[in-house]
């Protein structure tokens, strides 16, 4: 009998169809927490959710806390890169509230109508937790760890992307409810255009940093600086 240690055994594969009930499960999620809830719970719901999904991929699926982005190895890699990626998006957008002629980009009626509490707690609160932390653990999380496992790096990247972009499809079509043909197609398509896009950089910075918190940080910049820009912009 060798006295040499075992080998480390390798992570399971995760089948096709693992990976497409997964996405069937995040737009059953997507439902529930932005339809079905009423608003004022919509935060703790969509916490539970994420909570519930990555308790799936550590332990029953067997995902590692380094494939979830969550090993603590990554940490600082994470901060690191994330947070280069906040100040630049902090920038560009502070440079386009200020030059009068794209400041009228960040006009926003329903930002408008919110109260100063409202103004204070979304770029704070509602939008890092109910929106950010939950997209990027659905999708650049425990989505993108079982394509990882599937697929080539690059393929899983594009098709979380590609999936982020349809995620937004229903508030695009919200969106276009009351406009022409012409103008409602061109709010649907550049609305998941733009959002594929997004979610191409935050699953690269996923990637090159090993660490949630990346996207997470770059995720902030662009929902919540952004708000905090259309508030200035008023």
């Amino acid at each position: 009998m060798s006295g040499a240690p075992d080998e480390a055994a390798p992570a399971p594969r995760s089948s096709t169809s693992t990976v497409v009930g997964l996405i069937a499960a995040i737009a059953v999620a997507d439902a529930v927490a932005n339809v079905l809830v009423p608003e004022d719970t919509k935060v703790p719901v969509k916490l539970a959710i994420a909570f519930a999904f990555v308790a799936w991929a550590r332990w029953s699926a067997g995902y590692s806390w380094e494939e979830l982005g969550l090993g603590r190895d990554e940490v600082r890699a994470g901060l690191r890169l994330g947070g280069i990626a906040l100040l630049a998006i902090a920038a560009v957008i502070a440079v386009l509230v200020a030059v009068p002629g794209s400041r009228s980009y960040f006009d926003n009626s329903s930002v408008a109508a919110d109260s100063s509490a409202q103004h204070v707690l979304q770029p704070l609160l509602f939008i890092p937790l109910g929106t950010v932390v939950f997209e990027e653990v659905l999708f650049r999380g425990v989505l993108l760890a079982a394509l990882l496992r599937i697929t080539t790096r690059a393929y899983a990247v594009g098709a979380s992307a590609l999936l982020f972009g349809l995620w937004h499809l229903p508030p695009a079509l919200r969106d276009a409810n009351d406009k022409g043909a012409a103008a409602a197609a061109g709010v649907v398509v550049g609305t998941i255009a733009v959002t594929t896009f997004a979610g191409a950089v935050f699953a690269w910075l996923r990637v090159r940093s090993g660490s949630l918190l990346a996207p997470v940080l770059a995720h902030v910049a662009t929902n919540s600086v952004a708000y905090a820009g259309a508030v200035v912009a008023e």
